[in-house]
């Protein structure tokens, strides 16, 4: 496998039944299949902390900007999005496959964050929560307003409409 950040053949290590591709001897990423990153994203879980030091060539240059192909799929460009609430770490995802590509220092930065899957969910909860908790507010209370304008105006028409209260005369439906 080609890293997909500075071209070197990257190795396969496998670590407590985890397989992952590092650029050892290159810029240092790793490569994910999957699920796997999930596995070892947390600071309790020991798998990981055999991956926190890879073997990286100081001369090999990354240019963060350059958009990477996935090196699993064929002509797929991976995405580049924040993998961390804090939004302090951004990972490359591969849209095909759902594989990940962590630069070099990336996973520590990961595992550093939360200390469990549920202090990462009581974070987003909480951030989430910040921004959006009056935005919602305000939708409900429109949305309440506009039902009740619907109701009054239904009852107008039921007013109008006399026919409606005489049951089986109408062949056009409710009114």
């Amino acid at each position: 496998m080609i890293c997909p950040a500075c071209e070197h053949n990257m190795t396969e290590k496998e670590i407590q039944q985890i397989k992952v591709d590092v650029c050892a001897g290159g810029c240092g990423g790793i490569w994910f299949d999957g699920h796997e990153l999930k596995k070892i994203d947390e600071p309790h879980e020991a798998v990981g902390q055999d991956l926190l030091e890879v073997e990286y060539d100081p001369e090999v240059v990354v240019d963060e900007s350059q958009r990477r192909d996935c090196p699993h799929c064929d002509a797929i460009v991976m995405m580049r999005h924040f993998s961390s609430i804090k939004r302090e770490v951004e990972v490359d995802e591969c849209p095909s496959c759902g594989g990940f590509f962590l630069d070099r220092g990336e996973l520590n930065s990961l595992r550093e964050q939360y200390s469990s899957e549920e202090d990462r969910s009581e974070a987003a909860n909480k951030m989430f929560g910040d921004m959006f908790d009056d935005d919602l507010e305000d939708v409900h209370e429109a949305g309440r307003q506009r039902v009740e304008a619907g109701k009054r105006l239904s009852r107008m028409f039921r007013f109008l409409l006399p026919s409606y209260y005489i049951p089986g005369k109408q062949k056009w439906g409710v009114y």
